[in-house]
């Protein structure tokens, strides 16, 4: 429930939890069901005094609304989950049961007792929950015992319709209440799900996946019929560290990053991409023999030494291997860093294979 757009927010204090916090969504559940406690007793006290001219159950319902709101000032002021979740729920609970056995249970009134239940668990979790509804449902089944004992006939008056339609409205709102805050809750522990795969999966600094992650992804690949298909690339930036020296880490970390964008730009969307260690980065081309791998990686060359962060050439050398399913995915690697180191005595700026 978004409360801002009810023109609640005044009522929503905010409190120093982040929405990762599992305090968030118990504060947030707090304020929704005092916020519902109030006008509960509000209309309950409206209703007694206009519709049936009751004064001691507006007496009670009234009281029931200065706890509540004396509750909502102290969590203001406070905090406290633990100390107000008890407050309210004990608040709503004696004001309940006051108001049960004052009507001795008659006119469909045990219905309110149904709240009890959600109301408690959901605010004092599985052993507060349970002491509560315990007693509530104790007390119901003296009222109905003391009804059968009394031998009066159950009559339908205007009151019981009335308390069948305010109990059920009130479970409707509890349970939206209830809803909207765990479905908030669960919708923000997938994102930082997500994100921690993410985060798990990818190089903190570029973006690209990290070694294990393409490692596991390119181990399916070289399984399958068709994995000398695609050809294995490690490519590394020239004299890096002169950029490092002369520029600064914060200018290399820039050049990383450009370069890693440079691959994701000039690659296709199914190639796979990821950071090996340092200036050294990998590609796993699907669906290309040597030669048209050779030539997207010289079509790289020229676009990575056009890189505006440095006033220095950047340049990088590689070495390119076709996959197979002979070779696993170490030896392939191996394989490949040999032809880079080729690529590095035959002056950098170029592509060898083997």
């Amino acid at each position: 429930m978004n409360h801002k757009t009810y023109g609640l927010a005044w009522w929503y204090k905010e409190f120093p939890y982040t929405k990762f916090s599992e305090d968030y969504w118990r504060v947030r559940l707090i304020q929704h069901t005092l916020l519902l406690a109030c006008l509960l007793f509000s209309i309950l006290a409206f209703i007694n005094v206009f519709a049936f001219d009751d004064t001691q159950l507006a007496l009670i319902d009234s009281a029931g609304l200065v706890l509540s709101l004396v509750v909502y000032y102290g969590f203001r002021k406070t905090g406290n989950i633990t100390l107000t979740a008890w407050l309210i729920s004990l608040t709503v609970t004696t004001i309940m049961l006051l108001f049960l056995i004052s009507v001795e249970g008659r006119a469909y009134s045990l219905v309110w007792a149904t709240i009890i239940l959600p109301f408690t668990f959901f605010l004092l979790g599985r052993l507060g929950g349970t002491l509560l509804s315990s007693i509530t449902l104790c007390v119901c089944i003296y009222l109905v015992y003391a009804q059968v004992k009394s031998g009066v006939p159950i009559t339908l008056s205007k009151g019981a319709l009335l308390n069948v339609i305010e109990a059920a409205f009130v479970q409707l709102l509890l349970f939206r209440f209830y809803e909207g805050t765990r479905q908030k809750a669960f919708d923000q522990l997938k994102a930082e799900h997500r994100e921690s795969k993410r985060l798990s999966e990818t190089d903190y600094l570029t973006g690209v996946y990290n070694r294990s992650k393409f490692l596991s992804l390119v181990d399916s690949l070289l399984a399958s019929n068709n994995a000398n298909n695609h050809c294995l690339v490690i490519l590394d930036l020239d004299d890096f560290k002169l950029i490092n020296d002369k520029y600064g880490h914060n200018v290399g970390d820039t050049v990383l990053k450009e370069f890693a964008q440079a691959l994701r730009s000039h690659t296709r969307e199914g190639d796979i991409i990821a950071r090996w260690g340092g200036e050294e980065f990998v590609l796993l081309l699907k669906n290309v023999n040597v030669s048209q791998a050779r030539g997207c990686i010289n079509q790289l060359l020229s676009v990575v030494q056009n890189l505006s962060t440095v006033d220095t050439a950047v340049s990088f050398s590689a070495g390119l291997t076709q996959c197979n399913r002979v070779n696993p995915i170490d030896e392939l690697v191996s394989i490949a860093d040999e032809a880079l180191y080729q690529a590095k005595r035959d002056g950098k700026g170029r592509v060898c294979s083997q």
